[in-house]
């Protein structure tokens, strides 16, 4: 999470079109989620452009807090998510999200092929990376992401 945000704090840092007006933990859990999103729309009203969240979890909760104010997510405000689970990716294809950042769970077998490696006293690779994507609205082939199986 740490990470998550240092690097979307770097990316926009200097950039005048993008602003963090408001920053909050929601646990990673929806109904935080739902509850954090909840507050910010009625301390700022619809004057909310952009949901950015470190976790599907809370951006499901957010969702149902915006549609409860009137508001349609993915259209009044643009939102980008981190994790791509099933949930986000269906509601990427529903048009209610924009885009999906993956942080795949699915890395268990990389994992214990590493761990018998060095049982077996072999070296390896300092950095080994899981194999990751991002989708967005923008995909041309966006109704035919496969099951994210997660």
């Amino acid at each position: 999470m740490r990470q998550r945000a240092i690097g979307f704090r770097e990316t926009i840092q200097g950039d005048p079109r993008f602003e963090i007006v408001e920053s909050v933990s929601g646990d990673f859990l929806k109904s935080k989620g739902k509850e954090c999103m909840t507050s910010i729309l009625n301390a700022r009203g619809h004057d909310i452009d952009v949901l950015y969240s470190h976790n599907d979890a809370m951006t499901l909760g957010a969702i149902e807090a915006i549609e409860a104010a009137g508001m349609t997510p993915g259209k009044d405000i643009v939102i980008i998510t981190v994790d791509g689970e099933q949930g986000a990716i269906d509601l990427l294809k529903q048009g209610k999200i924009n885009c999906v950042v993956e942080c795949t769970p699915k890395i268990g077998d990389i994992i214990m092929s590493l761990s018998k490696k060095l049982a077996a006293g072999e070296s390896i690779e300092r950095y080994t990376y899981s194999k990751e994507t991002v989708f967005s609205e923008f995909d041309a082939d966006l109704q035919n992401i496969p099951e994210r199986g997660y």
